[in-house]
């Protein structure tokens, strides 16, 4: 059970509420208690954080971060470097914002976000940049968000709830 302030429409009334509600998941039929005291069984279109795609080369930190990512509700999915960014990009659906390391082989995340902007569609999706190089050289690389490594979970978080 958990106790959350949350967005829902309700199938029957077509009406949108926030509530202060504890739910019990069974795929998309929630059972709330809605905290007036009211019961009732809703057929509900959840808020649900989105998808993040991790870009790091060190596996570790990749593997790691996914696996926090998806404790808090993300679905992640990941990639070893720009390239292989690039090519998880074109073939599948868009994440809401991109976690990417700068310093890479292969292919570099300043070579990955200019070509990134390159293309309209891609362009769209927020970069929050992951380094240990603290400010140097990411000036240019126009991010949303630059986050220094070691990196700390709740400003991660925090930079991710502004667009998932």
């Amino acid at each position: 059970m958990t106790l959350a302030f949350q967005r829902y429409t309700a199938a029957d009334a077509k009406l949108t509420r926030s509530v202060r509600r504890k739910v019990d998941c069974r795929a998309t039929r929630l059972q709330a208690k809605i905290l007036r005291g009211t019961h009732r069984t809703l057929i509900v279109s959840p808020t649900l954080p989105g998808t993040v795609l991790v870009v790091d080369d060190d596996a570790d930190i990749r593997d790691a971060l996914c696996e926090l990512l998806e404790d808090e509700g993300y679905r992640a999915i990941s990639a070893a470097n720009g390239q292989e960014a690039l090519a998880n990009l074109s073939t599948g659906e868009l994440p809401c914002v991109i976690l990417l390391d700068l310093m890479m082989p292969v292919m570099d995340g300043w070579e990955f976000r200019r070509r990134q902007q390159e293309d309209p569609r891609l362009a769209q999706v927020p970069v929050v940049v992951i380094t240990a190089a603290g400010k140097y050289g990411t000036s240019s690389i126009d991010a949303a968000h630059v986050l220094p490594k070691p990196l700390r979970l709740e400003l991660v978080l925090e930079a991710l709830q502004q667009y998932c």
